[in-house]
């Protein structure tokens, strides 16, 4: 008679192989995973990023529009005859009530040094009297 034939253990691989072929799987699997959160997250900063761009265009084209509303509305035409309706003391400018001041002969900065404490400014001569 014939000895039985036993099944035996086929598989040529070991734990420690399978172990670190597990290992290492796993491993790549999680750098993809990282790689891939990693791009999600740079492009929804991005949308983000984008959505505060036109909000911003937005807002700065509100602004030039506000900006020339109130130009249009601060025109002397405009503004004088709310002036006046509002009592206020302003008057027209003339020619008389214009300063006229002298160019300096010198520069600014040895204006101020030659300038002593307590004396009267340069300019004060082309100042209107008051009556």
């Amino acid at each position: 008679m014939k000895p039985l034939k036993r099944n035996r253990y086929r598989n040529s691989l070991g734990l420690s192989t399978i172990t670190a072929i597990l290992i290492v799987v796993a491993s790549l699997a999680l750098v993809g995973l990282g790689i891939v959160v990693s791009k999600n997250r740079v492009r929804a900063i991005g949308e983000e990023q984008r959505k505060v761009e036109s909000e911003m265009r937005l807002l700065n084209a509100e602004i030039l529009a506000l900006n020339n509303r109130i130009e249009t509305m601060l025109t002397r035409d405009r503004v004088q005859p709310r002036l006046t309706s509002a009592g206020t003391l302003l008057r027209p400018i003339t020619k008389h009530n214009i300063l006229l001041l002298k160019p300096l002969t010198e520069t600014p900065a040895q204006a101020a040094t030659a300038a002593a404490p307590g004396a009267e400014p340069a300019l004060a001569h082309n100042m209107p009297k008051n009556p």
